[in-house]
């Protein structure tokens, strides 16, 4: 899935992972641990999400972990299932604390893929990725508005992160490309709450889609690992 995952391309060989690289910070998430978030905070806003998320549907399992680097900024990606077998990534962004000494987490949003498409020719792909890197892109009848890239250029390309993901005993290095939208939720005036798009291109050796994702931030205290 994502690591989200933008031009998702194989770049390395596969490794056995030993079993003490299996455990990942920040919040002490580890392969095959149980994760329960609590989106008590998404209630309210709840009628003016996009119809194509859902919540989850009690506690998740952890397949499989990936990480990013960002400049000085790191972005872990907890890939989860839950009871209903619908697949979620929590996704971590943290940078340096302010004492310059180690890693604070910064932000958890989860995340959920509600669409995909497999154009088979370039001219479907030119259609497909016609208006992705606007400065607003519409899904499912809803208007989201461009976050990366600022507002004075009308039209900018994906963003490209190498991402390294833990598996099964297993590590798989990726090329990932993207674009992230958001729209404001007005019904949540009192704890005001946007709904984010992740928008990009996953590409294998054998198969090229294009993703989109629903994300909504949490607050880290509503994560629970056990």
């Amino acid at each position: 899935m994502l690591g989200w995952n933008y031009i998702k391309r194989k770049v390395g060989g596969d490794k056995v992972v030993p079993a003490n690289e299996q455990f990942y910070s920040p919040l002490r998430i580890a392969l095959h641990t149980t994760i329960t978030v609590g989106m008590v905070d998404w209630l309210v806003a709840s009628p003016e999400l996009n119809k194509s998320m859902v919540m989850p549907d009690g506690s998740m399992s952890v397949l499989a972990i990936g990480t990013t680097e960002a400049g000085r900024n790191e972005i872990y990606t907890i890939y989860l299932i839950d009871g209903a077998m619908e697949e979620f990534s929590l996704q971590l962004f943290c940078s340096p604390n302010d004492k310059g000494q180690g890693m604070e987490l910064r932000e958890a949003t989860l995340f959920r893929e509600v669409r995909n498409e497999m154009p088979q020719s370039d001219d479907e792909w030119t259609v497909a990725l016609h208006n992705v890197g606007d400065l607003t892109y519409q899904l499912d009848d809803l208007e989201y508005k461009r976050i990366w890239g600022g507002e004075s250029v009308s039209k900018v390309p994906l963003e490209w992160f190498n991402e390294s993901i833990i598996r099964m005993e297993e590590t798989l290095n990726y090329t990932n490309n993207y674009m992230l939208y958001e729209r404001g939720l007005p019904q949540a005036v009192q704890n005001p709450q946007k709904e984010q798009l992740l928008v990009g291109v996953e590409e294998s050796d054998e198969t090229a889609q294009l993703i989109h994702a629903i994300g909504l931030t949490i607050p880290v205290s509503a994560i629970t690992v056990q």
